[in-house]
């Protein structure tokens, strides 16, 4: 071991004589632990956050999606599909109808969002057919000789409804018939056949699926045109790159979006707040770094004969210098290494145990979502280490100027 660490290591242990300075080594640890745990914490609960919310939106929406510009329907929809499925990385493709409704209930009407699918492609591009609860997905797939067709609908929306498997529901289509008393509101009725939950509170109480051509029929779509089609991308291929390759394929006649350029407003703010977290947390870390400071300035005090002997002894001013550095980055590493398992363990009990509970109508689950990932305890470690290395400086180098012969004649 070099003689430098080794006074260091000497310098940090040694406390017995002055009890400030041990003190102050017990803050600056202390400190320096919680601040690496709660920053490590905070951006874990940050991304887990995140991480759940874009799983369970992304259960009911497919990675990109392509309608027509102008918004009106998608005619020749098979041309359409068979021209994205000849991109490398596309998984599968799926016509969607896409429109809004109103029902009827004893007390009065609400809108909601009705969503007609092709039942068997579906299942390849979102994750729909897992969140059924009660009933069947594919019971809605094929219409029963005297029965309305089949719908799906949210937990919290058949709740509102009272509405349970085999129960009949009306729907009034926003586009109306014309009749020989005029103009009338187009009304059907469907048939529960399943309730689904997503996880997510508001599509649970807005959104019912139907197959494809119940939603044609019942929304006026002609010439079995659709909104657009839904694709699904392979794994490890990028969304975001598969657009533009996709653009190019179909020479941009539709309008392709991934679906995290749909939702950029969301997600970019919870980013900028996750970013937000960090800086304004670090400043724990460097407040705990200034009792680190203070107890290098009162070591290098209370040490002067000890760094006149070295000096006469011809040890330079900047091996005087890295000793006291290497004791306040004794600190640091210390410090920083017991917030890292201090923040691991939490992180492991949360993620076991429901310790935390969220109320899951607000925050789209019911206990606090950790995400362990190493990069971020990599991350903030080296920030903590930087920042103890930047207070050390300072009352490490006035170490290195003391006056060797006042130093040893006050002694």
């Amino acid at each position: 071991m070099k003689i430098d660490n080794l006074i260091a290591m000497r310098y940090f242990r040694s406390r017995k004589r002055n009890s400030i300075l041990s003190f102050l080594s017990i803050t600056s640890i202390i400190g320096l632990m919680l601040g690496t745990a709660t920053l490590i914490l905070v951006v874990s609960v940050m991304t887990g956050f995140t991480n759940n919310l874009k799983e369970k939106m992304m259960g009911t929406n497919s990675d990109i999606v392509i309608t027509d510009y102008s918004g009106v329907t998608v005619l020749k929809y098979e041309e359409l599909i068979n021209e994205v499925m000849k991109v490398k990385g596309v998984k599968a493709a799926s016509p969607f109808v896409n429109a809004q409704a109103v029902t009827i209930r004893d007390d009065g009407v609400s809108g909601i969002i009705i969503k007609g699918i092709d039942v068997d492609r579906e299942k390849q591009v979102s994750k729909i057919a897992s969140f059924i609860t009660f009933g069947s997905y594919d019971e809605i797939k094929d219409k029963i000789e005297g029965e309305p067709y089949g719908i799906l609908l949210g937990k919290e929306l058949a709740f509102a409804m009272s509405a349970g498997i085999g129960d009949i529901i009306t729907l009034i289509s926003p586009q109306p018939t014309r009749g020989p008393f005029g103009v009338n509101p187009k009304m059907r009725k469907f048939i529960v056949k399943g309730i689904f939950d997503t996880g997510v509170y508001e599509y649970n109480t807005t959104l019912a699926y139907m197959n494809l051509e119940a939603a044609q029929e019942f929304m006026g779509f002609k010439n079995n045109g659709v909104t657009g089609i839904q694709v699904s991308v392979k794994s490890g291929f990028d969304a975001v790159k598969l657009t533009s390759d996709i653009d190019k394929q179909i020479a941009n006649k539709y309008w392709t979006r991934d679906w995290l350029s749909m939702n950029r407003s969301l997600f970019s703010a919870l980013e900028l707040e996750k970013y937000a977290m960090f800086i304004v947390l670090t400043l724990i870390i460097i407040v705990a770094s200034f009792s680190i400071v203070s107890m290098i300035a009162i070591t290098v005090k209370d040490k002067q004969k000890d760094i006149a002997i070295l000096r006469a002894y011809g040890a330079s001013p900047s091996f005087i210098r890295s000793i006291f550095i290497r004791q306040g980055m004794l600190v640091g590493i210390v410090g920083t290494m017991l917030g890292n398992i201090t923040a691991f363990v939490i992180s492991l009990l949360l993620t076991k145990y429901k310790i935390i509970s969220l109320p899951e109508d607000i925050y789209f689950m019911d206990r606090l979502p950790i995400n362990i990932d190493y990069s971020v305890y990599l991350i903030v470690s080296l920030c903590a280490v930087i920042i103890t290395f930047f207070a050390s400086l300072y009352p490490s180098s006035q170490s290195a100027k003391l006056n060797i012969v006042e130093s040893i004649r006050q002694d």
